[in-house]
């Protein structure tokens, strides 16, 4: 396997310096065109695209609107474009100073959309898409493309589940296409789909993002297309001037909605005292005088170890090794002793987390090589250190494409992208930062010299790591113990792309790519023997993990474009595509660590355990289109593909997906003539397709799966995966019908109502314990997703010195479940219970239903109900006894964690130089499990307590929703927590997403320093929350598994609230 990549390397190394030097050695004599372009106020426009009708070389304009551009001749066409103006077209017949005036155009009927193998006019594209600028990526985030997206396209949910730095996002789009199988889109970059992760990308290379979400837009991807298609152009070269661009961001950051308060240490201990109080009188019967002695006398084991300090000549000096200057600080009547001092003031929550800087570099130059050569290369750096002491990420990402014309019938494109990222976590768990109590310190207390004792191997502070020390148990509750843990992953990533593009006819063109896809990723675990068990002293480990997967793609695609008589158009293309995939790695772990800072495997003492994992995947497909349209007014396609893939057997292998898709410009209509001065455009569109789905994470999904074991010193094997050769594609149909409209020259936009229901889910189906297997995989059940979306955009005001837009994007869907082979399945995502029920959503939570608190008694009660035999709710009654109504039967739908809307309103504004924009991210409905906030209102054992127990119940008559406060009964310190509706709430939110205030100095003044652009910008980022989860100290958006709403230990680091100055120059 080694020496095949080595030689594929090898070969591709030489084909691309090949063409490379190839490209160089074009030059030839031509006309050099300059020029200005202005739109209709007189604004010069930058980076409009100009090109020769029929070419592929051309160039831009700079940030003044000039140009300038070689040509073969005088008399040839040009063809100018940017996104919101009409084209313009222009036959050359002087060369000097050219002036260009390019018109408003709002719906932007004449944007070329980058589509699947091509381009498409948006007013002749039949499917579902939205185009993403780079100027929409710029105002909203830097470094992290993924992140970038959220609220810029209807239909698309992206749920930033970490704030952690470098986390990428979850993407949905159209709703929830399987259950078990992977749901993320398929990412396409220059047109090749792509196995690198998008943070890999510096969103400065992207020129534009195309967001597919039909099958119109998707089929001609097959299998791979089943939940969208994002496709990423990244930027060129153009002829003319060279340039040079530079940019420079500082960001700071902080989490974006403020944990609940914790209490201090001497109310935490009387709070302790209160709990242990109500546990001697309730279950131990004993009096007043006698529950009072024992809180008093028990309450420092609930955050210590009886762990005896004694002097030289073996004097006791205390019992407890707390925080304070004495055993028992708190008195019988429950209050902190008034001679009770605190021996340390720390807080480890805000020694842990607080402002680190990010900084992200990049520069990129482009130009020409001759006349028919262009070039651009970009080098960018990014340092994002969080918000924690122990995290970080760094990327490093070069580029540099070629794009060579090599004569009337010939040309080819050359790109290669290399990205190398670390990512350090220091291992602490998510719910260190709910649960850190203010009692502890990080550093080790050394009690006769009444200081931090000094740790003999670096001569710095001790860390305190918990239970040898004194603390009780759980000792990773502290942000600190991140410091003797630390997890490293390392990537490389590796991508190039070749195209040769053949005119062999007119308008016939062939097409031939390649593109080599290579991630090597270095994985690092170490744990210092310091670091302690719950309860046992641990003898430390480290971990080192390699991985390595790449892949080739090869396709080939005949195409032909005409248009006969000036009214009928047709585009038809056929192709071929094969996509080979190698995974491979191995590990060791081995422990024993002699020494704390020993971190390398040689170092450790005891027998290592190793392993190691192969796998391959193979796709191979045929594919085809035909487009047409009359006048501009009718269009019709069509598409067809077939893939095979490796996951299935010979008999099953091969699936065939299609589309169908139409439109109407009714406003081109001549019975509309009299609304021209008002509607721009009307066009009805539908579409019907199918896409396929394989990703089920198993490379051998139909085959039977040996893995090693042994019996009584006897090695064997064991069947690990039962076999099925039945299995197949999942199959994804989808139904689009919708509108598009422009009036007034103000307000454009879309409305589109679709389906999409997948069948013959691939699922794992449960089977009985007696057949030695838990589960074979099998297609079983259907499932449905149908809603609507709404796509606004306002040109408000459009001025020569101001301008105000004005965008707004909605959606809803349901997700339902509308066949299961045994009615009724059951699934459970962490501490909540999600039911899979036909006519049910993939993600309707169930639960007992809280009844409030007792005002008697002060406890809990829940609902149990009386069902009858349709299992519908005849009657109920209330019950303290939680375990009667933790059982399927009493857990009822408390509704789905989707939301029933939501979506982005974004305004931009311009005032001369000065621009300002901001957009709103809004989610309305949806239900939130918030476990984190359930354990807010528990007094646990070396647990933090929070401000929000002043409401808990304390005397007879007392009406609130926090009972009565027990402390070292399990049960009972745990009833304030148990799984119910109290704890699962509707998370309707609005987040002001980012803000961005830029001005642009003038060109007179930047001029005079030798550039031809300097910009200085404020950017913000989740600046303000507006929800009930901000009132609990809870992140609506932090998601413990993407759209699973489960807020818990999984949920990994909060969003943060950032503020960023960056400055762009331009030479």
């Amino acid at each position: 396997m080694q020496t095949n990549y080595q030689t594929s390397k090898r070969r591709l190394s030489w084909t691309f310096l090949m063409l490379l030097l190839f490209s160089v050695m074009r030059v030839q004599a031509q006309e050099q065109i300059t020029g200005h372009v202005k739109d209709s106020r007189g604004l010069p426009l930058p980076d409009v695209s100009i090109v020769q009708d029929g070419e592929g070389i051309g160039t831009k304009t700079d940030e003044s609107g000039k140009f300038l551009l070689k040509l073969p001749k005088l008399g040839v066409k040009l063809i100018f474009r940017s996104i919101g103006y009409k084209n313009y077209e222009l036959v050359v017949t002087n060369s000097n100073n050219l002036e260009v005036v390019m018109e408003d155009d709002i719906a932007g009927l004449d944007e070329v959309m980058v589509t699947a193998y091509g381009t498409s006019k948006k007013s002749s594209f039949t499917g579902s898409a939205t185009v993403i600028d780079a100027k929409q990526l710029e105002n909203v985030n830097t470094s992290n493309v993924a992140q970038g997206l959220q609220g810029l396209s209807a239909g698309v949910q992206v749920t930033n589940t970490s704030g952690r730095p470098g986390a990428n996002p979850t993407i949905n789009i159209r709703g929830i296409g399987s259950l078990t199988a992977e749901m993320a889109p398929l990412y396409v970059v220059d047109g090749v789909p792509s196995d690198v992760n998008l943070n890999a990308y510096s969103p400065s290379d992207i020129e534009s993002i195309t967001v597919m979400k039909d099958a119109a837009a998707t089929s001609l991807y097959g299998s791979r297309a089943a939940n969208g298609v994002i496709m990423i152009t990244t930027k060129r070269g153009a002829s003319g001037k060279a340039r040079v661009n530079a940019r420079a961001a500082w960001t700071t950051s902080d989490f974006a909605v403020k944990f609940p308060e914790r209490v201090s240490p001497a109310k935490q201990w009387e709070l302790a005292w209160e709990g242990l109080y109500n546990d001697a009188r309730d279950f131990d019967g004993k009096s007043d005088e006698e529950a009072r002695e024992y809180a008093s006398n028990r309450v420092p084991s609930v955050f210590w170890n009886t762990t005896p300090l004694y002097d030289a000549n073996g004097n006791l000096i205390r019992n407890y090794r707390s925080g304070w200057n004495m055993d028992y600080p708190v008195g019988l009547d429950g209050k902190i002793k008034p001679e009770a001092q605190r021996l340390w003031d720390f807080d480890l929550f805000d020694e842990a987390f607080n402002y680190r800087l990010k900084q992200d570099y990049g520069v990129d130059f482009s130009g020409a090589m001759g006349e028919n050569n262009t070039y651009y290369a970009s080098f960018s750096y990014l340092n994002d250190k969080g918000v924690h002491i122990s995290d970080g990420f760094k990327r490093y990402t070069g580029r540099v494409a070629l794009n060579s014309k090599i004569n009337d019938w010939f040309s080819m494109s050359n790109s290669i992208m290399f990205m190398n990222s670390a990512d350090v976590n220091g291992g602490f768990d998510a719910r260190v930062f709910r649960v850190m109590p203010t009692e502890y310190s990080a550093y080790l207390w050394d009690y006769e010299t009444n200081s931090y004792a000094i740790s003999p191997f670096t001569g710095k502070p001790q860390l305190d790591e918990g239970v040898a020390n004194g603390r009780a148990w759980w000792p990773r509750w502290s942000a600190y113990g991140a410091l003797t843990e630390a997890k490293n992953s390392q990537t490389d990533n590796l991508q190039t792309v070749s195209a040769l593009t053949f005119r062999l006819l007119d308008g016939l063109s062939l097409k031939t790519t390649y593109s080599f896809q290579l991630i090597d990723n270095f994985y690092s675990m170490w744990k210092s023997p310091e670091r302690e068990n719950q309860l046992l002293p641990s003898e430390g480990y480290v971990q080192r993990d390699n991985y390595r997967s790449y892949s080739h793609t090869v396709n080939n695609v005949l195409t032909y474009d005409k248009t006969f008589n000036n009214l009928h158009h047709i585009n038809v293309l056929a192709g071929q595509e094969i996509y080979s995939y190698t995974t491979s790695g191995s590990g060791v772990t081995r422990s024993g660590l002699a020494l704390p800072y020993f971190k390398e495997i040689s170092l450790a003492s005891n027998d290592p355990t190793a392993w190691s994992t192969f796998g391959r995947y193979g796709l191979a497909s045929f594919f085809g289109k035909a487009e047409y349209d009359f006048d501009n007014r009718f269009y019709i396609s069509s598409s067809i593909r077939t893939d095979g893939s490796s996951r299935f057997h010979p008999d099953h292998r091969w699936g065939q997906f299609y589309s169908l898709g139409a439109s109407w410009r009714i406003s081109e209509e001549s019975f509309m003539e009299n609304t021209q001065d008002w509607l721009q455009n009307l066009k009805l569109k539908a579409s019907y397709g199918e896409v396929g789905n394989d990703r089920v994470g198993n490379y051998y999904a139909y085959q039977a799966l040996y893995g090693p074991t042994s019996y009584v010193g006897t090695v064997g094997v064991r069947l690990n995966q039962l076999e099925n050769e039945n299995i197949k594609w999942e199959t994804n149909i989808q139904t689009n019908i919708g509108f598009e409209f422009s009036v007034f020259n103000k307000l454009s936009g879309s409305v589109e109502y679709f389906t999409r229901k997948s069948q013959d889910l691939l699922l794992n189906r449960p089977l009985a314990p007696s057949l030695g297997m838990d589960a074979i995989l099998t297609n079983i059940g259907d499932v449905q997703n149908k809603g609507w979306e709404v796509d606004l955009n306002y040109s408000a005001v459009r001025t020569k010195d101001f301008d105000w837009n004005v965008s707004l994007n909605a959606t809803s869907y349901k997700n339902i479940i509308t066949s299961l082979p045994s009615k009724e399945e059951q699934y459970s995502q962490g501490v909540a219970i999600f039911k899979w029920k036909e006519g049910g959503s993939r993600y309707d939570i169930y639960a007992p239903s809280f009844a409030g608190v007792n005002p008697d008694n002060g406890h809990n009660q829940w609902w149990k109900y009386e069902f009858d035999g349709n299992g519908n709710i005849i009657g109920q009654e209330k019950t303290e006894n939680y375990n009667e109504v933790n059982v399927n039967e009493q857990r009822i739908n408390q509704g789905s964690v989707l939301p029933d809307v939501f979506g982005a309103f974004t305004n931009n504004f311009r005032y001369k130089s000065l621009d300002l924009s901001f957009m709103l991210y809004y989610s309305f409905g949806g239900k939130l499990y918030d476990y984190n906030y359930s354990e807010s209102n528990v007094l646990r054992e070396n647990f933090a307590a929070y401000d929000n127990l002043d409401r808990r119940w304390q005397k007879p008559g007392d009406v609130t929703d926090i009972a009565k406060i027990y402390t070292y009964r399990t049960f009972d310190a745990f009833a304030n927590a148990r799984y119910s509706d109290q704890y699962i709430f509707t998370n309707n939110f609005v987040r002001l997403k980012n803000v961005m205030l830029g001005y642009n100095l003038p060109q007179s003044l930047v001029s005079k320093w030798g550039l031809s652009a300097l910009r200085i910008y404020f950017r913000g980022d989740n600046l303000l929350t507006f929800g009930s989860a901000k009132g609990r100290g809870t992140d609506p958006e932090n998601y413990g598994n993407g759209l699973v709403g489960v807020v818990d230990a999984s949920s990994g680091v909060p969003a943060l609230r950032s503020y960023s100055l960056g400055l762009n120059v331009s030479f």
